[in-house]
Order: C-alpha cells, then structure tokens, then sequence
C-alpha cells in the first residue's frame, strides 16, 4: 500500500468532469499484410502479459473516511482485464466520427475512480477515414497522472514495442494474489491519530489546499525578486478562459526534411525554434482574427529534460519547465523566430533543452506524459494566479520505426489536459522523419472558422514566403527587460520543481 503524495492528491482533488488530469495518446499501426492475424485478442493477450511489470495497472485508489487522510494505492482484488482493455470497430458506429473525434472523446471521458486508472481502446475499421486502409488499427491509451511514476513516466505502451518486428512469446502469467484491502476501522483509526498528533493535517487535506500551499510558496518566491506585476498577471485571451467538458484534437504532421531546409536557409536558429515560431505564428494569426491580440507578449511553458547523475531511471534525466514568452507582439515572423533564439540562447536552459534528443533511448509517449505531468504540477498554480498561457511540449522520438510485434507503428500523437484557464495545449512529437503537432483545445473557447492545425499551416507557409526577406537585424548588445524576466522566472520554476522531486526521492 503507498500513500499518495500531496502533489498527487491534488491532482485527484481538483479535477473534474469538465477537467479531468489525464493523458494519453492515439497510436496508428500497419499490419504486415492483409493476411495477419493480429486481432483484438492478441492486443489483450500481450497486455495480460504484461501486468505484472508495473504495480499500478492492478492498484486502485482507497479513499479514507471522511476524506480526512490522502488516498492509499491498494491492489485491486476484484481486477478484471475486461474493464480496461476494449474493442471498438469504427466503420459500424451508430454515431459516425472520425478517428480523431472519437480519440478526443475517450481522452475526456473520466475515468472511474473505484478501478485501476488506465485504459487501453484497439480500434480497428480505420478505412471509413481517408488515408487508412484495412491494414491499419489504433490503440487509444489513458492514464491518470497520479497513476504515472513522477520519474519515468511508464505505461502499457513502453512494453508492447520494439525496435524490430517479430512476435512475442508469451508466457503463463502468474496467478494474481492481491494484497488484502485496508480495514475501514484502520483507516479511521490512522486518520484519528493523524489528525490527533499534527492537527494542522486536517486544513491541509481540504481540496484546494494543497494546490494553495504549492502556489503561495511560489508567488513568495516570485515577490522576493521585485518582478513587475505584468509577469504575475500574463495576457488574457479567449482561450484563457474556463473550459467546458468539449474537446478538439486536432494535427498537423510536417516532414523534417522541410523543416531541417527551413532552418538551413534561416542560419543560425535552431528546428525547435522554428517549431515555436510556427506555433506562435498560429497564435498571432488567431488571436488577430478574432481582434484579441493582447499587446503583450503570450508566455507559454514547455518541460524540458536536464541531465541528472543522481537519478536512476533509465532515461538519465529528469523534466523541469522553463517559462519563455512566444513574442506574439511581433508582426514579422521571421523576427519572432530570431528573437525568440536570441532569448533562448540566452537562458541557462537552452544547452539542456537542446540535449533533449537524447531522449530517443524512450518511446515517445512516456516523455509526454512525464511533461503532461510537469505541467499539470503548474496547473495547480495557474488555479489561484496565472503565470502562462499554454504548454508548448516538444518531445524528440527516435527517427526509426517501432514495432508491436510485426506491426509497424507508422503515426502516434498525445494528448495533454485542459484546465480553467488553459483552453489549448499543444504537443510537438517527432517520431520516424516526422514531426507531429497535436492541438488539444476547447471548442467553446475556439472562435476560429477554421481548425488550429489550419492556422499552423498558414503560419509555416507564411514563414517560408518570408524566410528570403531582408531585415535588419541589430546586434543584441544585452538582453531585453522582458527577456530578462522571463529568464529569471523559469529559474525559479526550474529550482522549485527540482526541490519538489528532490524531495520526493528522498522520502
């Protein structure tokens, strides 16, 4: 049994039906040939296989009475595969929707409380959408971020692939012999005597408090450094606005070979900052239309990997976030992109995001969920005092294929969760000469006509009508007040998250 942390009960407290904290992701694969037989069965098969590598698939959650006492993770004695692990035929819904509509759907959908928090959807029958054939299928995964390890990020899917097609040989699972669930009377019995020796536990166990705790340290910190009070209270947009239980998922996939020429003929800027250029084109473009482009700049937050010796897991790294502002009050995209790598380079940050890219030793998808997590950490903040307008994660894959067994995984994308005040996130995937942007948003709060993977589109293609124009680039003899700020901020988001995980490794 583990007790989760206050961090994590904060995640179950402060969801709701509207805003549930979870992630996932679509993962597309093409069978070998017309003739396999690879089928529903066989994805449960492999799952069934694999529970016994990581202790939350059969763990649920045991509240105490009264809720006076945070969650206990406790084996599920009445865990049945068939709860989690489903079969969807997309080409015979009564209700029609695309794949990504239907993706959306199940991403949103909470999850239920009293089971293991995961879920696992194959979706076969992908030929009803344009670009699928019968030799395709989905897999639509779901966790709960509490359920996530804050280190690793593992989940069902990191287990399945490999880097080579063949077919597993699976071997008899063990029985599963649960752990007998706590006593109600222990649990009021501990509650009691907690309450009894630190009495301040109980305030603090209310459902806002332990976000409120996490969030008056910070703006503490914040004050401390006399930063203007424009940095504490960032630009309201429509999309900073509180979300509905609606969601879009929407994707643009771009080739490196577009973006790598891109970068070459701009010189001195780097992919990534042309994949936030782009991003902030987009946004700029949005924002115009609607006439609601603030005059100040959006700030976004991105996780980012920093090498760590003192970490065991076996990426070597850790996640921390820095804050960095998307310069939307530029007009010239071209410029924008120059800034914001002058700004980057300037960040204490920018050597460690750059090493991101040794991040491809993962899948993909545990890295998103892992900055998901980040994320949604200042989140709890984003609750009581705005500090961003949206994450922007960037997660490199490995630039060759991945296999479920002789199935090659040819496209995959991940999801991030809303919140109140954050109406759209955006995740950048590379994966196998790819690179894939996924808008997660909510419709209510969108008033574009069109689709955000439009806009991105339209951004790209006005950057490379402009990539030739000449401006005049003025030597950066110091950085800017605004950049300055921004620096310091993500340093002290950087240095509280790693105390926050220090800390955790220590207990």
């Amino acid at each position: 049994m583990r007790t989760l942390s206050e961090l994590d009960a904060s995640f179950l407290f402060l969801e709701s039906s509207r805003a549930p904290l979870q992630v996932g992701g679509t993962y597309i694969f093409k069978k070998k040939s017309t003739r396999s037989k690879f089928n529903f069965e066989r994805i449960k098969a492999l799952i069934a296989n694999k529970l016994g590598n990581e202790i939350f698939l059969r763990q649920k959650l045991v509240e105490a009475p009264l809720n006076n006492e945070f969650p206990i993770w406790c084996d599920d004695p009445n865990f049945d595969l068939e709860n989690h692990v489903h079969h969807i035929q997309l080409n015979t819904l009564q209700s029609p929707c695309s794949l990504e509509e239907l993706s959306a759907k199940i991403l949103n959908t909470p999850l239920e409380r009293h089971q293991p928090l995961w879920q696992v959807y194959y979706v076969d029958g992908l030929d009803s959408d344009a670009g699928y054939s019968k030799q395709h299928f989905a897999l639509i995964l779901v966790t709960h971020i509490s359920a996530l390890d804050h280190s690793t990020g593992e989940d069902i899917l990191s287990q399945l692939l490999d880097v080579s097609p063949h077919v597993q040989k699976l071997t008899t699972p063990e029985p599963w012999v649960p752990t007998e669930l706590p006593e109600t009377a222990s649990l009021i019995e501990a509650a009691y005597n907690t309450a009894l020796s630190i009495p301040s536990s109980i305030a603090s166990l209310l459902k806002d408090t332990a976000s409120s705790a996490f969030y008056s340290v910070l703006y503490e910190k914040l004050q401390r450094l006399n930063l203007p009070s424009a940095l504490l209270s960032v630009a309201s947009t429509p999309l900073n606005k509180k979300v509905s239980s609606k969601r879009i998922s929407d994707n643009l996939r771009l080739s490196f070979s577009s973006i790598r020429t891109l970068r070459q003929e701009l010189n001195n800027v780097t992919t990534n900052d042309i994949l936030i250029g782009v991003c902030a084109e987009a946004l700029h473009s949005y924002l115009k239309d609607n006439n609601a482009l603030p005059k100040a700049p959006l700030i976004a937050l991105s996780p980012i990997s920093v090498r760590s010796t003192s970490l065991t897991y076996k990426s070597g790294k850790q996640l921390t976030a820095s804050l960095f502002s998307l310069i939307t009050n530029e007009s010239n995209p071209i410029r924008r992109i120059r800034q914001i790598h002058s700004m980057a380079t300037s960040s204490n940050h920018y050597d460690d995001a750059i090493s991101a890219n040794r991040l491809t030793e993962l899948v993909p998808s545990n890295m998103a969920s892992l900055s998901a997590r980040v994320y949604s950490e200042f989140l709890l903040a984003q609750k009581f005092k705005p500090m961003f307008n949206l994450p922007i994660i960037n997660i490199p894959g490995p630039q060759f294929p991945l296999y479920l067994e002789e199935n090659e995984l040819v496209s995959l994308s991940c999801s991030s969760p809303l919140f109140d005040g954050i109406g759209l996130t955006i995740t950048i995937i590379s994966y196998n000469g790819e690179y894939n942007i996924n808008c997660t948003y909510c419709p209510d709060r969108f008033n574009g006509e069109k689709p955000f993977s439009r806009y991105l589109e339209e951004a790209l293609e006005r950057i490379d009508q402009l990539k030739h124009t000449a401006l005049e680039e003025k030597e950066d003899e110091s950085r800017s007040f605004v950049s300055g700020i921004i620096d310091d901020a993500s340093e002290l988001v950087s240095g509280l998250f790693s105390s926050t995980t220090s800390s955790k490794q220590g207990e």
